[in-house]
């Protein structure tokens, strides 16, 4: 296990500065957002090389690529796909073996059958895209889209083997849902190709307030050693959200990742190499 931020706690920055932030503050590893205002499609097309010589130049390894994709409107579909691949095309210049995504809206609650069909071919179009590259692919647990919750981040898993298609788990995102972290663990161990550590609640309207990563609905005194328990050999990515990531990107960013160093020793979890 090894710990990383997301460059996404950063997007208050520009993504040079990020780099820069992130290293400074002791982050081994950055999870780098493929979007405005990071490492953006254009970049990708057009810099690649640049990206991974200032990462690499900064000290940092990149935990994953992290895309933000819509794979359930049949209108953008091979536009998605396009840029999905050119990411997983990229994951060997930047020296990662993750590519996330995300599947896109609804909520699985107001999901329909075609919603499925399209993340579904996107899957068996991309599946063989990421063998090729050698990456495996980590679909998020994301609010108010079809993976929000543990039952339909499973149906998701069986779209493909196991050896390519697993879960970027964000803890938070489940706690919102509603779901116990016991049987999230438990039920996706094996699958769970990368972490999202972030944490907040939700008020009476249904809001979300984002918060320290001790303070919150996720307990992760409980989650961590869960997890360790499993075998998981993979990253524990910060997210920092909110209006503190917004107006102080850095001291969040610090702060939140001194709380997560303080929980894993708490716990007797070192973190190492990280596959």
């Amino acid at each position: 296990m090894k710990i990383a931020l997301f460059s996404q706690s950063l997007f208050a920055l520009p993504l040079d500065e990020a780099i820069s932030v992130a290293a400074r503050i002791g982050y081994p590893a950055l999870e780098l957002a493929c979007t405005g205002p990071h490492f953006d499609i254009e970049l990708a097309r057009h810099e690649p090389e640049k990206i991974a010589a200032r990462v690499d130049e900064a000290g940092l390894e990149v935990s994953a690529l992290s895309l933000f994709n819509t794979f359930t409107d049949r209108a953008q579909l091979d536009e998605q796909i396009e840029t999905a691949a050119t990411f997983i095309a990229l994951a060997q210049l930047l020296d990662t073996h993750v590519v996330k995504l995300t599947p896109g809206p609804p909520g699985s609650a107001a999901a329909t059958e075609e919603h499925w069909q399209c993340l579904g071919e996107a899957v068996s179009r991309l599946v063989p895209i990421a063998q090729e590259a050698g990456v495996r692919l980590a679909f998020e647990t994301h609010m108010r889209q079809l993976t929000d919750t543990l039952a339909s981040s499973q149906r998701l898993l069986a779209l493909a083997p196991p050896d390519i298609l697993g879960l970027t788990v964000d803890f938070s995102n489940l706690a919102f849902a509603g779901e116990k972290m016991a049987d999230v663990v438990s039920a996706l161990s094996g699958r769970i190709y990368n972490t999202h550590v972030k944490n907040g609640y939700i008020d009476a309207d249904g809001g979300w307030h984002f918060q320290a990563i001790d303070q919150g609905l996720t307990d992760y005194a409980e989650v961590l050693p869960l997890l360790r328990d499993t075998g998981y050999d993979g990253y524990l990515s910060v997210e920092c959200l909110g209006q503190d990531a917004a107006e102080r990107p850095a001291e969040t960013a610090r702060r939140d990742l001194e709380i997560l160093q303080r929980l894993l020793q708490e716990v007797g979890w070192t973190a190492g190499d990280a596959e």
